[in-house]
């Protein structure tokens, strides 16, 4: 390439092109500014309310397996409740994200301070998504018009239900998904810790949503790791009671027996008090085994019941989280300023080109 090819470019082409755009640059720098004034302030104020736990490790967990637990972490390997039957705290977010989840929130009430007034979840969230702009930008969020209405029925892909599988209508996707994507849950491996964080536009909301979380979390690992175990209590109860009425029986037939042939004192009488002897002891062994039995399943469930000691409970959050207004207008202002600068050059190499031309 000859040296008569290349392009110099000299401090002052610089200054020149930069005095020649300093207009269109301070216009669309204005327009940028004022773009993203307004799109901060028809955002919605967005309030953080978190909630930080620390479940119980059980003993069997790798947590008290010292070395060889650390060991198999370098080498890739999980063996997180390798020993127990709870749910892995790395997987408490998956449970959070659930469609189960989503559904059983959406149902629950909640007071908003900015309607000011007890309504269920999914209501509140489809009257805050009917907000306009205009509305925020003048603060009469409070004249959006509640939908206490029933909704439509939707046509299912299975209205009798045959495949026995879980069926969403398209709205209730939809606030299911809004629902999710305002919750976030963390859990710190090294600390322990899980924090359920939620984002909510009502304070209100947010901590309360934020306790529903974890209720719904505890209550979910608290039935994983105790189910079996309840099973067996109830299927115990049901037994010992079987047990106690065929012991009941048994000692009343044992002493109608008696009662009966109390002057006789042939063999076939005692044959007959010997067998029903022996009915009443075998009744008597089966209740006391499996009243012990039921006794254990009981000591069992409350030692399998897991305990979440919280550190930090929900709050309502007294100032917004976001948006960052300032960024935003900062940001309107440096995006229109390099198109303002574009804007320039391209009509300069447009201006040329016609020029050659």
């Amino acid at each position: 390439m000859d040296d008569d090819d290349l392009i110099q470019i000299r401090p002052g082409d610089l200054w020149k092109f930069l005095q020649r755009s300093r207009l269109a640059v301070l216009a669309f720098a204005v327009l940028g500014a004022l773009a993203g004034l307004y799109y901060g302030f028809s955002k919605p104020d967005d309030y953080k309310s978190e909630v930080t736990v620390m479940p119980e490790v059980s003993a069997g967990s790798p947590g008290g397996m010292g070395n060889l637990g650390s060991l198999a972490g370098l080498a890739g390997i999980s063996m997180d409740n390798a020993a127990g039957d709870g749910i892995r705290p790395d997987l408490y977010p998956e449970v959070l994200q659930s469609i189960p989840f989503a559904l059983q929130i959406l149902k629950q009430p909640v007071y908003s301070k900015h309607y000011k007034t007890v309504l269920p979840l999914q209501n509140y969230l489809k009257r805050h998504s009917r907000e306009t702009a205009f509305q925020r930008l003048t603060g009469n969020t409070d004249d959006t018009p509640a939908d206490d209405s029933k909704p439509a029925p939707v046509a299912l892909p299975d209205p009798k239900n045959y495949s026995k599988a879980l069926q969403v209508s398209p709205e209730q996707e939809g606030l299911a998904a809004m629902l999710t994507s305002r919750i976030t849950t963390t859990y710190e491996r090294r600390t322990g810790v899980v924090t359920i964080e939620v984002i909510m536009p009502d304070p209100v909301v947010a901590a309360t949503v934020a306790r529903f979380s974890l209720e719904y979390l505890t209550h979910y690992i608290t039935s994983y790791r105790t189910q079996k175990v309840k099973n067996q209590e109830r299927f115990l109860t049901q037994q010992v009671e079987q047990s106690r009425r065929r012991y009941q029986t048994a000692e009343y037939d044992l002493e109608s027996y008696r009662d009966r042939n109390r002057s006789l004192y042939s063999g076939l009488a005692r044959i007959g008090e010997q067998r029903l002897q022996a009915e009443f002891l075998l009744a008597q062994t089966v209740y006391n085994d499996l009243s012990r039995q039921l006794e254990q399943a009981k000591i069992r469930v409350q030692e399998e019941t897991p305990v979440f000691k919280m550190l930090e409970p929900p709050r309502i959050p007294l100032r917004p989280n976001g948006p960052r207004r300032t960024l935003l207008v900062l940001a309107g202002l440096v995006a229109g300023a390099v198109v303002g600068l574009g804007w320039t050059l391209g009509k300069t190499i447009l201006e040329k080109m016609n020029r050659q031309v």
